[in-house]
C-alpha cells in the first residue's frame, strides 16, 4: 500500500556506498545550523484529528526524537510558532499543472519549513496518501524554503494513526525538506512506506543527513603562545625565562640519571 509521497524538483541521486538519496541533483541544502519548523494557522485542521498548536507539538517532538539526534550532522531542528500567512496553504496544489514539478507560486516558503493540512483533491486523491513536501524556495544549491502538506481531505488516514506515528510520518516528510529523498533500507526513517514501529534514526538515516549537514571540524591546534600580563612585559619575561631554565634543568638531570642507570646496567651484565 502506498503511505507516503514525495514531490521533488529534480533528479533523485543515488550512491553506491549508501542507500540514501538526495531529492535534488544539486544536493541543495539549507545554509544555516538551525531551521525551524512552522505550522500554518490561517486556517484550522479539521480532519487530522490535530489543532495547528497541537500539530506543532508533535512535530516538535519529532525532531527531537530523530534528525536532532544524529551526532554527525551540525543541523538543528527547533520548534517555530504557528504563522499566519495565506489560506492558500491548506487549499492549494503544491505543484503547478504540468508533467515536471513547478513550485505553486501562490505557496512558497519564505523560510525554514512550513507544515500546513492541506485539502487539495489534486495532491490528495487518496486517502492513504498522507503527506507531500517539496522544497520549494531553492536557489541554487540553497534552500531558503520548503512545504510540508498533510491530508486534511475527509476520510484520510493520517486521523487514524497514533500520536507515536503522526510524528514518524511528520519526521520523514522533514527528511524530505532538508533535501533527503527515500532510503532503500527497510528499518530506516526515510523508507518509502510508513513503518509505526520506526522509534530512531537508521545508520542510513544518519549518513544521509550527516552528507548533506556535516558537523563542522574542529579548528587545527595552534601553537601555544606566550603573552605578557597586566603587571607589565619584565614581569611575563622573567615567567618565561624562569620557565625556560627550569626545564633545561630538569631536562639535564634527567639525562645524568639515565646515563647512570645505562653505566649500571652494563656493569651488571658484563
Amino acid at each position: 500500500m502506498k503511505f507516503l509521497i514525495t514531490v521533488n524538483i529534480f533528479l533523485f541521486i543515488s550512491f553506491s556506498a549508501q542507500a540514501f538519496t538526495l531529492n535534488n541533483a544539486a544536493g541543495a541544502n539549507f545554509s544555516q545550523n538551525e531551521v525551524k519548523i512552522n505550522v500554518e494557522g490561517s486556517s484550522p485542521c479539521s480532519n487530522i484529528d490535530l489543532t495547528n498548536e497541537e500539530l506543532l507539538d508533535v512535530a516538535a517532538e519529532g525532531m527531537d526524537q530523530y534528525w536532532n539526534r544524529a551526532p554527525t550532522s551540525r543541523l538543528h531542528i527547533s520548534k517555530g510558532s504557528v504563522i499566519h500567512l495565506s489560506s492558500n496553504f491548506h487549499t492549494e496544489a503544491i505543484c503547478t499543472a504540468g508533467t515536471n514539478c513547478t513550485p505553486n507560486p501562490l505557496i512558497v516558503v519564505p523560510s525554514d519549513i512550513l507544515i500546513s493540512c492541506n485539502s487539495n483533491a489534486t495532491d490528495f486523491n487518496s486517502t492513504s496518501i498522507l503527506g507531500v513536501t517539496l522544497p520549494n524556495n531553492v536557489t541554487g544549491r540553497t534552500i531558503s524554503g520548503a512545504l510540508i502538506l498533510l491530508n486534511d481531505k475527509v476520510g484520510s488516514q493520517f486521523r487514524t494513526k497514533t500520536r507515536h506515528e503522526k510524528m514518524t510520518i511528520i519526521a520523514h516528510e522533514v527528511g524530505h525538506a532538508l533535501g533527503l529523498g527515500h532510503s532503500k533500507i527497510v528499518d530506516s526513517l526515510m523508507y518509502y512506506s510508513h513503518n509505526p514501529n520506526r522509534n530512531y534514526l537508521s545508520e542510513d538515516d544518519m549518513d544521509g543527513i550527516t552528507f548533506l549537514y556535516p558537523a563542522e571540524q574542529p579548528k587545527i591546534a595552534s601553537c601555544g603562545t606566550i603573552s605578557l600580563d597586566k603587571n607589565g612585559p619584565q614581569k611575563g619575561l622573567l615567567f618565561f625565562i624562569m620557565n625556560l631554565l627550569a626545564g633545561l634543568i630538569v631536562g639535564l638531570t634527567f639525562s645524568k640519571f639515565c646515563v647512570k642507570i645505562i653505566r649500571f646496567y652494563l656493569c651488571t651484565k658484563i
